[in-house]
This record gives C-alpha cells, sequence and structure tokens, in this order.
C-alpha cells in the first residue's frame, strides 16, 4: 500500500465506491532512538524502534491482522511518548493513540469513530497534538489540534466539502508558530506544501506545483523543510529540500527505478532518514543520507515510515 497520505485516501476512495504519511516534528536535540513500522511478523503493520545504525530493534505494538495495524508514529518533543494511528481490520476506523516509548501504556487519545484521523504530532511544548481529520468518504480533510489529554479539539483548516480539499500532514515548526501541511486541490492545486499560522491564518504555498510535494518535515533549526514529491505519481517520487521563505529548491534523491517517501530529519540535524521502496513496490527500507543527499545508508530493510526521536 502507497504510504502517503494522499494516496491512501484515493485508495479508499475507489475501495469504498473511496492511504496518510504523518505529522512528525522533528525538534532540536541529540539523535535518539527511531521508530518505523513493518509487517514483518504478523502480516500487518506494527511500530518498531530502532538505534540510528538499525541496531537494538524493539517491538511496541503487537496487533494482528485480524485485529488491523499501527502506523503514522510521531515522538513527544522529549522522546517519552510516541503518538500513532491504530486502524481496524476493514480500514474503517482510523483512530490516533499514544503510548510510552517502551510500548507501555497505550491509550486511545480521544473517541470519534465518525471521522477517520492521520498525521498525529506533537506541538514543540508537548501540550497540542495537530493531526488530518477526514469524513468516511474523502470528500474533505482538515487540519485539527487538540490538547494531548484528548480534550479541547479545535479545528485549524476547515472542512470544504465543495472543493474536495484535502489536507495532510501537519507539523508546527521548531518554534511553534508556523504549521506546514500537504494540501490537495487547495485552489486547484494538485497537490503542493503549504506554511500557515497556528490557528489557520495567513495560508500560503510553499512549494512549485509541478512537483506535487508531500510530506513536509522541518529542520531543527526552522530554516528548512525537506519534502517528498509526485504525490499522483509515485513511480517519479525523491526527495527534496527548501527554504522556508520558498528559496533554495534543491533535489536530494532522483526518481527512477527506487522510489522515496516521507523524509525525516534527525533532531540534530546532521541526517535525513527516509522510506525507500522497491521497483515494483513489494518491499521498502529506511534509508538516511547527510542534509546534502550524500552518504546514503541503508538502516533497516523490510521497514518503512521512519520517525526520528530524541535522545531520553
Amino acid at each position: 500500500m502507497r504510504r502517503s497520505r494522499i494516496v491512501l485516501a484515493l485508495a479508499l476512495t475507489m475501495v469504498l465506491a473511496p492511504m496518510a504519511s504523518r505529522a512528525l516534528a522533528t525538534g532540536p536535540g541529540t539523535d535518539g532512538r527511531i521508530a518505523f513500522v513493518s509487517d514483518r511478523y504478523r502480516s500487518t503493520d506494527n511500530i518498531f524502534t530502532m538505534n540510528p545504525d538499525g541496531s537494538d530493534v524493539h517491538q511496541l505494538t503487537f496487533l494482528t491482522a485480524a485485529q488491523g495495524g499501527a502506523d503514522l508514529e510521531s515522538w513527544s518533543p522529549d522522546g517519552t511518548k510516541l503518538v500513532f494511528v491504530e486502524r481496524n481490520a476493514d480500514f474503517s476506523s482510523w483512530q490516533i493513540y499514544t503510548m510510552n516509548a517502551d510500548g507501555s501504556n497505550q491509550r486511545i487519545l480521544f473517541k470519534d469513530s465518525s471521522y477517520f484521523h492521520f498525521d498525529p504530532g506533537f506541538s514543540p511544548d508537548g501540550r497540542r497534538v495537530v493531526f488530518a481529520r477526514c469524513r468516511q468518504d474523502f470528500e474533505a480533510c482538515a487540519i485539527y489540534s487538540v490538547r494531548s489529554d484528548g480534550h479541547g479539539m479545535a479545528p485549524i483548516t476547515h472542512l470544504d466539502v465543495r472543493h474536495n480539499v484535502l489536507d495532510f500532514s501537519p507539523e508546527y515548526s521548531p518554534d511553534g508558530r508556523t504549521i506546514a501541511f500537504e494540501s490537495f486541490n487547495r485552489g486547484g492545486v494538485t497537490d503542493a506544501v503549504y506554511l500557515m499560522g497556528v490557528h489557520g491564518t495567513d495560508v500560503s504555498r510553499l512549494t512549485p506545483t509541478w512537483l506535487e510535494a508531500e510530506a513536509p518535515d522541518w529542520s531543527p533549526d526552522g530554516s528548512r523543510i525537506v519534502f517528498s514529491t509526485n504525490c499522483c505519481n509515485p513511480l517519479h517520487s525523491s526527495i527534496w529540500v527548501i527554504r522556508a521563505d520558498g528559496t533554495e529548491l534543491r533535489q536530494l534523491t532522483l526518481s527512477g527505478a527506487r522510489h522515496d517517501f516521507t523524509p525525516e530529519y534527525a533532531p540534530a540535524g546532521d541526517r535525513i532518514a527516509f522510506e525507500r521502496a522497491s521497483p515494483d513496490f513489494s518491499t521498502s527500507r529506511i534509508e538516511a543520507m547527510n542534509p546534502d543527499g550524500s552518504g546514503l545508508t541503508t538502516i533497516q530493510p523490510d521497514a518503512r515510515h521512519a520517525a526520528w526521536g530524541p535522545a531520553g
């Protein structure tokens, strides 16, 4: 299944007569463990963590295929918790959960089965969780936030059914003043990365329309945003970076036989982890590279959706 939020939405749209990436917030700090998703043991998605070199793998969730799967994980700023999405077996429910960094104390953040919820991520102070909230028919998705205790839900963007706008992948800037997000159909644009104030003000497009940009992640110093491209043509997906002011657009990986998605800065800003799928999308692995695209290294096979946490 394609890892992009947009493809998730489109796939479910077709299946139901209808996927999602994340709101990973990389705050500045020392590089800690990397969370990732794999179906290696139970034939369904579960969440694991590992050292930055791929060693010392720990499984945190233990869902079976009959129960559903866990995905779209993101770390709290202090590295003590993870927020993630748990779905049921028939994909009819996508709800947000939290757990401790060792997998203990798993609990639903809030109960609301009338909407699908994707891409959760903590605010820099850890007090709120931002996420994508979608109608079950995928006629619209919007960005919402809720307190980290599950109360005080509030919209940031609004459900625009008329124009079929799908907002995904919200992520707070390290200073907590701006949210980067991906939006499909906004203003007639297929897909792009946008910036807005934390209350939904001053929405502006950051990336060129032709890139079909998705899955933004802020550098720990807040100066740059890394993202993947070609939301609707994953055969040509690659990793790019741009300054937060819209300048210095640069390609880091090349599209071609392999397909690269969902980049994530390390807390120290010294590496970028991302998912690389095989030519036929049958397998994927976690890779890491320097911020300029050099020094490519495979970290973990049979894995996807890397979330780089701070050292605890």
